[in-house]
């Protein structure tokens, strides 16, 4: 899976809700032969993401559940290419934990973070498009390739 491109759900926010930097995202995307990599947990985050985004009045009443059905139906489609999730993603997460704070500069990794990047590793991926500062820090100490527009 190498070449392959794993979007944080702050990247694939980016794609459904305008935001000041979605264009450079949407062309990073459409750029590539690849498809973006998510796992499950963006059916979660993403959602709550989207739900909150409305909440603060960011998009209009109504507009988070008719987005995240359009990324659904994206995933349904196969734009996407979604790591299953068992076991070896928890501890593919778990192993990111001890190396992050056993680096000469130690990252503290948040828990969602650590199953993205647990997700990440059980996949093959080695690059990541981020803008979380926290998923950038621990990226960084785990060698994984930082992926910007």
């Amino acid at each position: 899976m190498s070449g392959l491109f794993y979007w944080d759900t702050s990247t694939v926010v980016k794609l459904y809700a305008s935001e000041p930097d979605s264009p450079a995202y949407r062309a990073l995307m459409k750029g590539r032969k690849e498809r973006p990599v998510t796992s499950v947990l963006h059916r979660v985050e993403l959602f709550y993401a989207l739900r909150n985004k409305e909440d603060r009045g960011e998009i209009i009443a109504g507009a988070a559940a008719r987005l995240f059905s359009t990324f659904q139906q994206h995933l349904a489609d196969g734009r996407f290419h979604e790591i299953p999730w068992g076991a070896d993603v928890a501890d593919a997460a778990r192993d990111a934990l001890e190396s992050c704070l056993a680096s000469p500069l130690p990252v503290k990794l948040r828990s969602l973070d650590g199953l993205h990047l647990g997700a990440m590793v059980s996949g093959g991926i080695t690059s990541l498009v981020t803008t979380d500062t926290y998923m950038r820090r621990a990226a960084s100490c785990l060698g994984i390739t930082l992926v910007d527009p």
